[in-house]
């Protein structure tokens, strides 16, 4: 089998575009579709790409990744969801803040995975201001992100009016207090529900040093979680990691537990399954090799 008969046999089998095959493989659609008919000048070059993907996707295929864990219902997991579905139902702006790695974003992920009347957006310093913000904002709502920033803002207004849309800002300690303000409008003027999640530091712009700043803003949260490693408890762990032994068990729940929380430790037990080790020897050498120190988390 040649690599254009492998190529149309991977689109098939994975219901997918030529255009997003193309994006894959990184060429132009019009390249691959040339390609295809067997009229593009350098086949060879596309060959190449085509068997560099595939043998990446075959390798992926044979190997566990941590995804492969699964979603499981931890106990911080029932705080996450809690509180999303209480700003699902009274429609009023709720905050999900802690610690790195306990499951914020997967649990949330999971939750709205299979609901069509949520926006998540995910933010980085990039968008930290408000016009950048309202122009990510845009994008996620397919509304107009040109023209002046009141007009943007105005496009999103009109676009939420009158529906029953929820909004999820993941990593929400990046805005700034402008920016925060405008989400706190957003949710007054359309009465959408708005979910900050983020670490401390979102919680800390409001009820922190900046308190009186953020005050305006905080009155209209109506339901808050503070998350930290230190409330997963065995059974968690037992629902996660399903297949490992009591020791090992144990052992991941410290390491779940500590700076390198539920992240760390299914990155931990994913390198040692692909490892073919997951005795607590094989975790524990894994561990060392990750640079997982209980002594020092």
């Amino acid at each position: 089998m040649d690599f254009k008969e492998k190529a149309l046999q991977y689109i098939k089998s994975n219901n997918m575009s030529n255009r997003k095959f193309a994006d894959k493989i990184d060429v132009a659609e019009s390249t691959l579709s040339r390609y295809m008919k067997g009229d593009y000048p350098n086949p060879a070059a596309i060959d190449d790409k085509i068997r560099e993907f595939l043998e990446k996707e075959e390798k992926r295929n044979s190997s566990f990744i941590k995804d492969s864990v699964g979603f499981a219902m931890t106990t911080i997991s029932k705080k996450i969801i809690n509180v999303l579905e209480y700003s699902y139902i009274q429609k009023v702006i709720s905050c999900i803040y802690g610690d790195a790695g306990i499951g914020k974003t997967y649990t949330t992920k999971n939750w709205i995975a299979n609901r069509n009347d949520i926006y998540f957006v995910t933010v980085t310093p990039t968008f930290a201001t408000p016009r950048p913000f309202l122009k990510l904002l845009a994008s996620k709502l397919k509304t107009s992100k040109t023209g002046a920033q009141d007009e943007v803002y105005l496009e999103i207004i009109e676009k939420l009016e009158g529906t029953d849309k929820m909004i999820i800002i993941d990593e929400a300690q990046h805005l700034t207090k402008k920016t925060l303000e405008i989400i706190r409008s957003i949710n007054d003027s359309t009465s959408t529900a708005i979910t900050l999640i983020g670490n401390e530091l979102i919680y800390n712009k409001m009820l922190g040093k900046t308190q009186a700043e953020f005050a305006q803003l905080f009155s209209r949260v109506g339901m808050q979680s503070h998350l930290l490693t230190d409330l997963f408890d065995i059974d968690d762990i037992k629902l996660v990691f399903q297949n490992a032994s009591d020791e090992v068990t144990e052992y991941l729940l410290k390491v779940s537990r500590s700076k390198f929380g539920l992240r760390g430790a299914t990155l931990l037990y994913t390198n040692a399954v692909n490892n073919g080790d997951t005795t607590i020897k094989g975790i524990k050498a894994m561990a060392e090799i990750m640079g997982i120190d209980l002594h020092i988390a």
